[in-house]
């Protein structure tokens, strides 16, 4: 082995290691956010995207169709007030009661009026075939989930569509991949586990990379057969 290919694959090890020591504190402050610190949600997201959070989570928009649209896992909020103008009906989905307040709030102030319901992506309390369009930006672990994509499929109308939002990074740098690897902790086989799980709810994926930067914006839209 060469001195500069022995050099990578010290960043690798060592990039791997640190990962998998600071993941557990990493899973631990996420739930953190989603309970008693959600009121720090916002600030952190706008922080560890260097305030590219917002834009990566409007890139769903161009995706939607239909009157009818349901983000699930809706965090705080900031999304629904433009499903709300981009559809006749917008509604929210999430589990967490903490962001429920938040959202309620943030609703209130924008006289914005939209249906959330409290909830978990495994079992929608959704009518069948009810749904246009399913959003889902930066979404917990629900999104591997077959049981999930089953519940998305069951909702879904006839060509309606699954739209979920990610971030990929495309550079070598260590130091971003390592931050970029703290930020989005890596999820075993998550790709293969995605298109495994929509595959068999009979939901058709495609991949759209946006942006030519250092971080590109990945759009999956899964549709159902119309």
């Amino acid at each position: 082995m060469g001195a500069s290919s022995a050099r990578r694959h010290d960043r690798r090890a060592m990039t791997f290691s640190l990962s998998r020591v600071i993941r557990p504190l990493y899973l631990w402050a996420y739930d953190r956010l989603y309970h008693e610190l959600a009121w720090g949600y916002d600030l952190v997201s706008w922080f560890v995207s260097l305030g590219q959070w917002d834009s990566w989570r409007r890139a769903a928009l161009r995706f939607v169709r239909g009157e009818r649209v349901l983000e699930v896992g809706f965090g705080t909020g900031e999304l629904l007030p433009l499903l709300a103008v981009k559809a006749e009906r917008a509604m929210g989905l999430e589990a967490s009661a903490a962001m429920h307040r938040i959202t309620a709030r943030k609703l209130a102030r924008r006289h914005v009026k939209v249906i959330r319901v409290q909830g978990i992506a495994q079992y929608l309390p959704f009518t069948d075939e009810s749904i246009d369009s399913i959003v889902c930006t930066f979404p917990a672990r629900f999104i591997l989930d077959p049981a999930a994509h089953r519940e998305f499929a069951r909702v879904l109308r006839p060509g309606g569509r699954l739209i979920v939002v990610d971030v990929q990074l495309n550079s070598a740098n260590p130091i971003l991949r390592l931050f970029f690897q703290i930020v989005f902790p890596p999820v075993k086989e998550a790709r293969a586990r995605y298109q495994s799980a929509s595959a068999a709810a009979a939901l058709i994926s495609t991949v759209h990379c946006l942006g030519d930067g250092p971080v590109q914006t990945v759009v999956t839209v899964s549709e159902k057969a119309a």
